[in-house]
């Protein structure tokens, strides 16, 4: 029996003797069936008491699962959500996508395949939702993902239980540590269709709607948040083993405290549902039964229990043509995975594409992502001998073309859920099949021996990747990203490094040119530090550098940052850069260095004269500084000075070194204003103290929350709050912990002080819908009425949260429900469609007229919401329903609601009251094509012929959206056919340019409609239809006597304007009236129109007449060239 493999032994958390663990199995290994091979079926059950699994929980002493039922968190309010809102959250927590996966295994399950664990004792024992943790083992390829795939699905498909699974996959760097899964289970189990739980909510929130990253520390908290109100949660975890934090895992599982049941698969023990999985993989082939049995019997028995042997075998034998060719295949089967991939590397060494095939293992092997279809193409396309990329060696065929390259047995093409993917038609990746096939490609022997095609080592295909990426820069997103990352691997390697570096330096050269600043926008690496690092920095939202290309930073700057020192050498020695620009989030290159801890490039900057300013960084670099006589109070950026940067990120060694070197403890600038305000912040108590031992103003104030007593207020740091007071803080009260509150309290706290995000204590108590501080804020003469912060005051706040029982409460201590702030109770009611809290503002007083908001008032806010039950509500009430607000103004008709139309009607609104874009109601009800509401309208005496609004009158909203049956009905109730206004000037002209049909037409000639008026955007009705090419309708309106040569209009005559159309020229004789173009012959040589040209000088045009851009024709043809100029003597010739 093999022994663990190394990432088993070093995680040490499943270490156990082997013996020991043969002697818990409860499932003994099962005799032959047929001629099925056995396999070794081995489950290790760790319960609450397990030695191995508790102490994974050994810090968490107050640990304790629950076991009882079942339940759902029905009671926790979800935000709602439109799609916008979910794609943006999923966007922002960029979580790997397990489901693809567990996609990939599914295809491969086959009905059956690993049900043998569905009936295993200890799995219907796991199944019971008692805490504990389900371990399946198997040797390398034995079927583990397949297994958990079944496990998956039966777990779905149980509506009492959440199921929640991910894949730890060492192909994709995204899925191998313990971020990556946090990020995963937090979009699994917060968001639901109704929407998103309100701890993801405040997460994104304090994230600034998504501009910042959160921090591993905020995903872990939010995600024990969450599980707290959820039923119990059975988590999957595939391939355990590939994981690189396995301790940080369970530390971070440790903290959900809830009935976790966990089920985890790891290399070790084989099981594999092999049998089945053959017999479904060839049912579909007209094969004997004999040579079908003979089939499942040499791979099963070939296996022994190695699911990705098999895979590798099925997939050979299936491109075989005949059963002679299968059996002599099968009499040749290779003995272990090692042989099969030598196989496969044999036909690929014969195929015409082995110089491709090196490259792309080498990408696979060696690249940081999975590579999709249209990057593998785009790899080809590259010569790096030529440093050039070339369309002309892009396959044609993309995803049968990687397979012609790389042998099928070596790799897998599968969907990818990336939504930038799909918008590019771009959705299917090649990843390496298992990573067996990496570790075979980097064995120094399969080198050896496929030298010609494995012509790799991590450095040079490090190397060969970097060059890639920089030359021509074809695959933008993933080079912009990575590239530093490759050349990185090869700072010590000077024969690989130097013809990425010659590239390099190309792209760097010169910071202006255009390809630099391209890598930038697309990727910008402090940027990208900076939001994992600094959560709460402002940077991005009020200081990002990309909004214009002047404000990006330097080559130093950035390669000091990422960490490239032979780079930076050569920019600091060749290009005699200025070492002390200060462009960056940082500052300059050396504080950008000494942030990433890059200790040598910090010494060869200080080496050439840079300006030593400490910055926060490692300790030794801090040191460094120091020595170079840094100034330890220089100000500048996020932190405002070192000493509050040292705080924030908790390094109380490089607080102590600063202080020693007489840094101010209370100088002012910065995100928090001073250190003890960024100390109280971040909940250090041995920072604070160390800080106040050291003359710390308790009372400074500035900053973002006022002062550190606030800070730590807010953030529900009752032991700081404490400390501080004992210090003889100011007390005020701003925190949502009741605690905190009636500490301060106790401190004779001002419970009215005014500050802070959202003004004073009680409306901050609202936000946190917590009604218990509320009450004892009221207890304590909070002013029920105090104005400012976020949302104006504290029943705002409660209308805005949609807590009725808040709102109720403050109503009981005489709020003034028609206060005005920021926002209006009722307005924010209105919107947010809380009925029941409407009639209690309404009930209480409330204004329902009162002016304000988006849509002007309560009514038209009501109306845009669609909400007929407040509408009615709100006219009890003695709402306007004439009061004129907002964009449409006549809203419930542009909303095409009837039922609120007819409400309104009732209530004696004005029928024609203007309105901003469309004028009055019954323009809106034509435009719209809602013949019923203009129906209504009318009945209800509208104005036929009211102007106003874009399309003037309603005839020509409805001619302009070629509705005849409103027309009509507009015409039968007197509408003026020749009423002008709006953009077309009259119908007739609107129904010239959007009819597509001559029926309006005919019908607005019927009723008189003026043929020859002057005026709007085409002049008149015949230019109009000339113009766009609407041949019929000119016949039509020449026939009624429309003037061929009236002039006026955007191209002076019909003539002009049917240049445009050659279909429409012979209705038409020539005028060379000067318009836009100058005349009609110049226009339509410059619309390269032979047959026009030729027109037109049949009918008389003057060939040398002036005018516009380009003077005379001939001066317009030869501008243009070629085959117009030879043309135009063609044409002129023939006259």
């Amino acid at each position: 029996m093999s022994e663990s493999n190394p990432r088993e032994q070093q995680g040490q958390l499943f270490a156990r003797d082997r013996r020991d663990r043969r002697e818990q199995q409860d499932n003994p290994r099962p005799a032959q069936i047929g001629r099925q091979v056995s396999v070794t079926r081995r489950v290790a059950l760790f319960p609450k008491s397990s030695l191995h699994f508790n102490s994974i929980f050994a810090n968490s002493s107050d640990l304790k699962f629950i076991n009882s039922q079942f339940f759902a968190a029905n009671s926790i309010h979800y935000h709602t959500w439109n799609i916008n809102d979910a794609l943006d959250i999923q966007n922002w927590l960029k979580a790997p996508r397990p489901s693809e996966n567990y996609v990939a295994a599914c295809d491969k399950r086959t009905p059956g395949t690993g049900d043998w664990i569905l009936s295993h004792p200890q799995f219907t024992q796991w199944c019971q939702g008692k805490p504990g943790m389900l371990w399946i083992q198997g040797k390398v390829g034995s079927g583990k993902t397949v297994l958990s795939a079944a496990i998956i699905e039966k777990l779905e498909n149980n509506p009492a239980v959440m199921c929640c699974y991910y894949y730890f996959d060492n192909r994709d760097r995204l899925k191998t540590d313990a971020r990556g899964l946090l990020q995963s289970l937090l979009l699994q189990m917060a968001t639901r269709t109704e929407g998103v739980h309100p701890a993801l909510h405040e997460l994104y929130t304090k994230c600034k709607q998504g501009v910042k990253d959160p921090t591993t520390k905020d995903l872990s908290a939010t995600l024990v948040a969450v599980a707290k109100d959820l039923r119990p949660v059975f988590l999957v975890l595939d391939a355990m083993d590939e994981c690189s934090e396995v301790t940080g895992v369970f530390k971070h599982l440790a903290l959900l405290k809830r009935n976790l049941c966990i089920a985890v698969t790891s290399r070790y023990l084989a099981e594999t549902g092999c049998c089945k999985y053959l017999q479904e993989k060839f049912s579909n082939r007209k094969l004997k039964p004999e040579l079908s049995t003979e089939i499942v019997d040499y791979l099963t028995e070939g296996a022994q229990g190695q699911f990705r042997w098999i895979d590798c075998q099925v997939t050979v034998l299936q491109r075989l043509k005949t059963p002679k060719a299968i059996r002599d295949a099968l009499k040749k089967l290779p003995n272990s995975l090692e042989e099969t991939y030598t196989q496969a590397f044999e036909r690929m060494r014969e195929s015409e594409h082995v110089h491709d095939a090196g490259r792309l293992l080498m990408w696979l092997a060696y690249g940081f992502e999975p590579l999709s279809i249209g990057q593998v193409t785009d790899i080809l396309a590259v010569d790096l001998e030529a440093q050039k990329f070339d369309l002309e060696l892009r396959s044609l065929e993309l995803e049968n073309g990687t397979y012609d390259i790389l042998d099928s047995t070596l790799i897998t093409i599968s969907m990818s859920e990336s939504l930038l993917g799909a918008f590019l038609g771009d959705n299917k990746i090649v990843q390496l099949a298992h990573n067996s096939v990496k570790e075979f490609l980097t064995q120094s022997h399969s080198q050896n021996q496929f030298s010609e095609l494995i012509e790799i080592n991590e450095h040079l295909a490090h190397s060969i990747i970097c060059q890639t990426c920089l030359v021509d820069y074809p695959l933008a997103q993933y080079a912009a990203k990575h590239w530093p990352l490759h050349m990185e691997r090869l700072e010590n390697r000077v024969s690989e490094y130097k013809p990425a570096k010659v590239l390099a330096i190309m792209l760097l050269k010169e910071g202006s040119q255009q390809p630099y600043v391209n890598w930038i926008k697309i990727h910008q690496p402090d940027m990208n530090w900076i939001q994992i690092h600094w959560p709460e920095s402002d940077y991005l939202s009020h200081n990002n550098p990309l909004l214009e290309p002047s404000k990006i930073s330097t080559p130093l700057y950035y390669m000091a940052f990422v960490g490239l020192s032979s780079v930076v050498e050569y920019l600091l020695v060749e290009n005699k850069v200025d070492v002390d620009a200060q462009k960056g989030i940082h500052g300059g290159a050396l504080q950008a260095a000494a942030c990433k801890g890059n200790k040598e490039i910090v010494q060869l900057l200080l080496d050439h004269n840079a300006d030593a300013s400490a910055w926060i960084g490692r300790r030794d670099i801090v040191q460094l500084l120091l020595d170079y006589k840094a100034d330890v109070n220089a100000q500048g950026g996020e932190y405002g000075n070192a000493l509050q940067a040292a705080v924030y990120r908790d390094k109380k060694d490089i607080v102590q070194l600063l202080l020693d070197h007489k840094a101010d403890v209370n100088a002012q600038g910065g995100n928090y204003g001073n250190a003890l305000q960024a100390a109280a912040f971040k909940g250090r108590k041995d920072t604070v103290q160390l800080l106040l031992d050291c003359k710390a103003d308790v009372n400074a104030q500035g900053g973002e929350y006022g002062n550190a007593l606030q800070a730590a207020a807010y953030k529900g740091r009752k032991h700081i709050v404490q400390l501080l007071l004992e210090h003889k803080a100011d007390a005020a009260v701003h925190s949502k912990n009741q605690d905190i509150v009636q500490l301060l309290l106790d401190h004779k706290a001002d419970v009215n002080a005014q500050g802070g995000k959202y003004g004073n204590a009680l409306q901050a108590a609202v936000h946190s819908e917590n009604k218990d501080i509320i009450q004892l804020l009221l207890d304590h003469k909070a002013d029920v009425n105090a104005q400012g912060g976020e949302y104006g005051n504290a029943l705002q706040a409660a209308t805005h949260k949609e807590r009725k029982d808040i709102v109720q409460l403050l109503l009981e201590h005489k709020v003034d429900v028609a206060a005005q702030g920021e926002k209006y109770a009722l307005l924010a009611a209105v919107y947010r469609e809380n009925k029941d809290i409407v009639k209690l503002l309404l009930k209480n007083k409330a204004d329902a007229n009162t002016q304000g908001g988006k849509y002007g008032n309560a009514l038209l806010a009501a109306v845009h919401r669609g909400n007929k039950d407040i509408v009615q509500l709100l006219l009890e009430h003695k709402a306007d329903a004439n009061d004129q607000g907002g964009y449409h103004g006549n809203t419930a008709v542009h909303r095409e609601d009837k039922d609120i139309v007819q409400l309104l009607l009732a209530d004696k609104t004005d029928v024609s009251a203007q309105g901003e874009k469309y004028g009055n109601a019954l323009q809106v009800a034509a435009y719209k094509g809602r013949k019923d509401i203009v129906q209504l309208l009318l009945e209800h005496k509208a104005d036929v012929n009211a102007q106003g609004g874009e399309h003037g009158h309603a005839i020509q909203a409805a001619v302009y959206r070629d509705n005849k049956d409103i027309v009509q009905l507009l015409l039968d109730n007197k509408a003026d056919v020749n009423a002008q206004g709006g953009k077309y000037g009259n119908a007739l002209q609107a129904a010239a340019v959007h009819s597509e049909n001559k029926d309006i037409i005919q019908l607005l000639l019927e009723h008189k409609a003026d043929v020859n008026y002057q005026g709007g955007k085409y002049g008149n009705a015949l230019q109009a239809a000339a113009y766009k090419g609407r041949k019929g309708i000119v016949q039509l309106l020449l026939e009624h006597k429309a003037n061929v040569n009236a002039q006026g209009g955007i191209y002076g005559s019909a003539l002009l304007a049917a240049v445009h159309r050659e279909d429409i020229w012979p209705h038409m004789k020539h005028d060379t009236q000067q318009a836009e173009y100058g005349h009609s012959l110049q226009a339509a040589v410059q619309r390269e129109n032979k047959a026009i040209v030729q027109i037109l000088l049949e009918h008389k045009a003057d060939v040398n007449a002036n005018g516009a851009e380009y003077g005379t024709a001939l001066q317009a043809a030869a501008y243009k060239g070629g085959k117009i100029l030879s043309n135009f003597f063609w044409i002129t010739k023939q006259r």
